[in-house]
């Protein structure tokens, strides 16, 4: 029979659960609908009303919901009005004895800023309270872990990621197994996978295959109504391979046929983000990858067939998930509700119980950057711990930690030398740094000031001069090699004539193509090497006899032209060899230029000097 009632809060659905498996949860969306003549709804309307929406993720804002008709309500309180009405449904619904215990299950990322507000908005109602016994607040992970917990397949070591996959966004978690899934590390929020944006996906792919544009529709209910077409579809598409999608829009009446390999293509691009930041999320905690045993999927998203191939290849783990992973949360807070070992005051692992001196250990404990705000109980001032951080009597009371039994095996004494860990643990012992000889210290001076020489504004500007020299040099040496190489200059030489008479101009040569030359300075003989500035020149040359004019050849009378007769080639013999032609003629040699020796020598065997 059940005695429990749980609740979970989500950014799109409201649930309500008893502690029974037998019983029906209740369902319910996240929309107030306030009437004038009637009790306020929770859910989709079935009455025109004010309506509001959006207030689970405002808890906590200053600024007020404004409605349609232009009053302004608090997101705190529209929250609690949504779950009395909540719970009244269930209480209805479910066959309660007596009053049931309440508990609700909060988003894990909250700041205690926004629990302490939730706190405080639910303190002032009556009806949480059925029996003196005030509703509890504990976050979704540790309460989806305690459902996981209760079938099979969770770890009791290592460590337990909890991946919720929500409406509005995505949670990741790391708790201890160990340790009674105490919260590792502080809840990471990642907004890029939602449920609201794969329905929004599916939404412009439906409008685009009826060739429509969204913002050119006018009718904002039909788009309302095809959007939640497109949420009913998705989740037929975790057990489906198709299905077909119904489309009601102003003069347009048609089924849109949808299939899995395409709500697959929307999900791996941030699906694989989601990963990335689990992976992240485990490597800032300072966790190996093989202290991971499994991987925890609760939410809606955790259904997706696609979800649970990826987080298996990709983290190398089990992947575990409750038959509703949407209802894990309010089936695990409720279990919590009514462990006798739980006090009503202990909502959440907020902060560790006050450990005696004898009894230290190494390890301390981890915020985790949520918690939840316990009602105050009428007991002894004697019997509450006082809170370490706020002597404050107007401040909330913060629920301690309940003890889970579990005692660390890195143990120390303080009178002893440390003797490592006792016994194996899973845990992950904490690292603790001193800071030398001023660790005893309260204020120590600070490191001495890094010489000149050592800074790196030094190092810096004499990088830059450095380049900047090498710069300017490879300039230099490029301009110069393209610079023109300067003119060789043939050095002059000054011919001294003999003291006697003025030579005669030398005999010319036969050979015509030297008569046009005016002076034999430059050298044409074959035998001697030739240089284009190399001169002949002979001072003490004696004079030569003038070369007498030469006479033109005798006319020769002209004979008349005899027919010519066409030769026959004679017929070659066959004993005889064919006079072999010589292709190369043998070239003529050529006669020595005026200015030479030997023309001199010949000169002068012809003509002896007068």
């Amino acid at each position: 029979m059940a005695n429990a009632l749980g609740l979970s809060i989500g950014a799109t659905q409201l649930v309500a659960t008893p502690d029974d498996p037998q019983s029906q949860p209740v369902v319910r969306s996240s929309i107030l609908t306030l009437h004038e003549d009637g009790p306020p709804e929770v859910g989709v309307p079935s009455q025109p009303g004010l309506t509001l929406t959006g207030f689970v993720g405002r808890v906590g804002d200053p600024v007020g919901i404004v409605a349609a008709d232009g009053s302004v309500h608090r997101a705190e309180w529209a929250l609690t009005e949504a779950m009395r009405v909540l719970i009244a449904d269930a209480v209805s619904s479910a066959n309660f004895t007596a009053p049931p215990v309440l508990s609700a299950s909060i988003p894990a990322h909250w700041s205690p800023q926004t629990v302490s507000t939730l706190r405080d908005a639910i303190d002032r109602v009556p009806a949480f309270a059925p029996g003196g016994r005030q509703l509890k607040l504990i976050p979704d992970a540790r309460a989806a872990l305690e459902a996981l917990a209760a079938g099979p397949g969770t770890p009791d070591r290592g460590v337990v990621v909890v991946c919720d996959l929500g409406g509005s966004g995505s949670s990741i978690t790391l708790a201890d197994a160990a340790r009674g899934f105490q919260q590792i590390g502080q809840t990471i929020r990642f907004a890029d996978f939602s449920g609201q944006q794969i329905d929004q996906m599916l939404l412009t792919q439906v409008l685009t295959d009826l060739n429509q544009d969204p913002e050119g529709t006018t009718s904002v209910g039909a788009l309302t109504r095809l959007r939640d077409q497109c949420r009913l579809a998705k989740e037929r598409l975790s057990g489906d391979t198709a299905t077909s999608v119904p489309v009601q829009l102003p003069g347009i009446t048609t089924d849109v046929r949808l299939t899995r390999a395409e709500l697959e293509g929307h999900l791996r691009g941030p699906l694989s983000n989601l990963i990335n930041a689990i992976q992240d999320t485990v490597e800032r905690n300072g966790i190996h990858p093989a202290n991971i045993t499994a991987v925890a999927s609760v939410g809606g998203g955790a259904s997706i067939p696609l979800v649970t191939q990826q987080l298996s290849e990709r983290m190398r783990v089990p992947v575990i998930t409750a038959p509703q992973p949407q209802l894990a949360a309010a089936r695990g807070v409720a279990l919590l509700a009514t462990r006798p070992d739980l006090p009503p005051q202990d909502a959440t692992a907020m902060r560790p119980v006050e450990q005696p001196p004898g009894d230290a250990t190494m390890m301390r404990p981890v915020p985790t950057g949520t918690g939840t705000f316990a009602a105050p109980v009428a007991a002894a001032a004697n019997e509450e711990p006082e809170l370490a951080w706020s002597q404050d009597d107007s401040a909330p009371d913060l629920a301690p930690l309940q003890e889970t039994g579990y005692q660390s095996g890195y143990t120390v004494d303080l009178d002893d030398e440390y003797q490592g860990p006792t016994e194996a643990t899973t845990a992950r012992p904490e690292l603790r740094f001193s800071h030398g000889p001023y660790a005893d210290e309260d204020d120590y001076d600070d490191y001495p000031p890094l010489p000149w020489y050592r800074r790196p504004l030094v190092w810096f500007i004499a990088a830059a001069a450095v380049a900047g020299i090498a710069f300017t040099g490879m300039m230099v040496s490029l301009t110069s090699s393209e610079s023109p190489a300067p003119a060789t200059t043939t050095p002059s030489v000054n011919v001294v004539p003999s003291t006697g008479d003025a030579p005669a101009e030398p005999p010319r040569h036969r050979n015509r193509r030297h008569r046009r030359r005016p002076t034999p300075s430059r050298s044409r003989c074959n035998h001697l090497p030739r240089h284009r500035n190399h001169l002949h020149l002979h001072p003490r040359r004696r004079p030569q006899p003038p070369h007498p004019p030469r006479q033109p050849p005798p006319r020769q009378p002209q004979q008349p032209q005899q027919p010519q007769q066409r030769l026959r080639r004679p017929q070659q013999q066959p004993n005889r060899q064919p006079q072999r032609h010589n292709p190369r003629p043998r070239r003529a040699r050529r006669s020595p230029s005026p200015g030479c020796p030997r023309f001199r020598s010949v000169r002068a065997t012809e003509h002896p000097a007068r």
